[in-house]
């Protein structure tokens, strides 16, 4: 498996994107993209593991709540340039609400499921904006470091991203997915998701399922689908979607393999 799930504690899903071949023959260099979670439980000592990576550009996508809620303290050994780029998408609130309601109704699992997905479908026509500001950083706004995005979990707004830069890289669609994918992974799906069924079972007082709850942990392919498939209903193809939403002309594709591309 090419992309790399490195250990930092406090931190998850952190992974350098590096080693995917595109159709060209062309590598996606290590230490030069990576993606995570968010940084508000980092200590001195992670940031140091964090600082070796030579990570100069961050570029956060959690909304003004969210960051308030999880702070960033920035640590000496690691001080990069940080961008504040909010999207929204996360699902936070309609989750908010099912815990809000847990204690009187049943656990909708089918109607979790269904949230994200509806999340993924809205995200990159709603927050096209974003998701173009962090291309716009790529190309333009190169150090000669690594850059590195993220959300909360690392795995939705942070998925979406991920996925479209790799298809402006040309990467064959398997190892798209494969990417998106490699969240469960590294967040350790399976273990992660029997901790939080037993915090929402004690929560709602009744047994909830580890399976009811991976769409709060993790991700599916058919989430990924989902926002692809809107891409092309409004653009006509996600390549489409690309040059018109992402303004990723020729020349601008070109400078994006000049940068991540070996």
């Amino acid at each position: 498996m090419p992309a790399r799930i490195i250990d930092i504690p406090g931190v998850r899903n952190f992974r350098d994107m590096g080693g995917y071949v595109n159709q060209q023959g062309r590598a996606l260099g290590h230490g030069r993209l990576f993606r995570s979670g968010h940084y508000a439980e980092i200590d001195e000592p992670s940031a140091a593991l964090i600082a070796q990576h030579n990570i100069t550009t961050v570029v956060d996508f959690r909304s003004g709540p969210e960051k308030e809620r999880m702070a960033i303290t920035w640590h000496t050994p690691w001080q990069p340039r940080y961008v504040d780029n909010p999207i929204g998408g996360n699902a936070a609130a309609w989750i908010k609400d099912l815990f809000d309601r847990l204690s009187n109704t049943p656990f909708p699992a089918k109607e979790l499921r269904d949230q994200f997905i509806v999340a993924f479908q809205t995200m990159p026509i709603a927050n096209a904006s974003g998701l173009k500001r962090l291309f716009d950083v790529l190309i333009d706004d190169n150090d000669g470091g690594a850059a590195l995005f993220h959300c909360t979990a690392g795995k939705d707004r942070t998925g979406i991203a991920g996925a479209l830069i790799m298809t402006a890289l040309e990467m064959p669609e398997d190892a798209v997915y494969e990417d998106f994918l490699l969240t469960n992974d590294a967040v350790d799906l399976d273990a992660r998701a029997i901790e939080v069924a037993a915090q929402v079972s004690e929560r709602a007082g009744r047994a909830v399922s580890p399976e009811a709850v991976h769409p709060l942990i993790g991700v599916e392919a058919d989430f990924l689908k989902a926002a692809f498939g809107v891409m092309a209903e409004k653009y006509g193809s996600v390549d489409a979607y690309l040059t018109d939403a992402m303004g990723l002309t020729p020349e601008r594709r070109d400078s994006l393999k000049s940068r991540l591309l070996t």
